[in-house]
This record gives C-alpha cells, structure tokens and sequence, in this order.
C-alpha cells in the first residue's frame, strides 16, 4: 500500500516537471556538440567503468564530458572522478532534492545521454529535469523529456547502446548556417 502511494506521488512529481519544464531544444550531433552530460546508475563497478572508458573516448575527440552518477545504496564507496549523489539525496517518492543533483539539472549541455537501460526513478527525474540542448536515453515507456530513444535489445550492453548512438547522432546533418537548429 505505501508502495503504490510513493509511485503515486513521484508519477505526480514527474507529471507535473514535465508539464511546466521550459528548455530550448536544439539539434546535434557529435560534431557540433561541445559539452555532452551522462548520466547515469554507478552502482556497479562494471557500469562505472563502461562510463568512465566511454567518456575518456569522448574527451579524446576533444568534448568537454561531464559524467554523473546515482548510487542506489546510502554509503557509496569512496574516491570517484565524477559527481554523483545517493539514495539519502532524494525524498521519499524518489525525486532528488540534493543541491548537486538539482545543480546538474540546471547545467546546459550541449547532449544529456542518459545511460541507464533500467528502470531509476531518481535517474529518470533528474534526466527529465536536465536544461540540455538535447537528450538521448534508452527506450522507456515512461513519461519522459527525450529527443532521441534509442530501443536496444535486452541482451545487449553499454557498449552496444553507444555504438548505435554514433550510428543515430552520426546521421544527423545540421545546415550550414546554423550549427544547432530548434527540433
């Protein structure tokens, strides 16, 4: 029962930032993007490696890469090279309320690729709240915020999902006259 009254209240919460959530869209590829903004679950070690490779590749075509992560649990372990915040920065429906999530969301990077293919509402909200220019995700039947999804198979991993990002950004041609138009 309290279950269901928790969903409730963070399907409201989502409902309702999604409603009156003001951003401007504009197209890009990974060309023209500057900044890109993952976001991500880092409470695996794997995942937290998969990101941190992926996001070194990135910084090696020259993109200024911003990696944050959630942790599911209330002590993280220590010594991470990225910002992130925990199961304690978030009420009790789900919806992050430490200053270090709610700044992220105020950022404006150029991409916010989302990088969670399961389901995290804390994750999920704060990807919704996100001021980017563009944002990529995982294929959800949720409510979301997204402008490009991208449905990959369950077997699959990360490293699949980011190839068939390259594929999908790569195929994006903007004009000559304006490097990111409004979608």
């Amino acid at each position: 029962m309290l279950e269901f009254i928790r969903i409730a209240f963070y399907k409201k919460s989502l409902r309702k930032l999604l409603e009156t959530q003001k951003r401007r869209r504009l197209s890009h590829n990974l060309d023209s993007a500057k900044t890109i903004a993952i976001l991500f679950d880092a409470t695996t070690e794997k995942t937290r490696r998969e990101i941190k490779e992926y996001a070194e590749e990135l910084e090696g075509k020259g993109k200024k890469v911003r990696l944050f992560g959630y942790f599911s649990i209330k002590q993280p372990p220590e010594g991470h090279p990225f910002g992130f915040f925990t199961k304690q920065d978030t009420t009790w429906a789900g919806v992050p309320k430490g200053d270090k999530a709610l700044t992220f969301a105020a950022e404006k990077p150029d991409i916010l690729i989302y990088m969670n293919p399961e389901p995290c509402e804390p994750l999920e909200w704060l990807a919704a709240a996100s001021q980017a220019a563009m944002k990529v995700g995982f294929a959800t039947e949720k409510p979301n915020d997204f402008d490009l999804l991208l449905e990959t198979p369950a077997n699959k991993d990360l490293h699949y999902f980011t190839e068939q990002l390259h594929l999908y950004l790569g195929k994006i041609i903007l004009t000559k006259n304006e490097s990111a138009r409004a979608i």
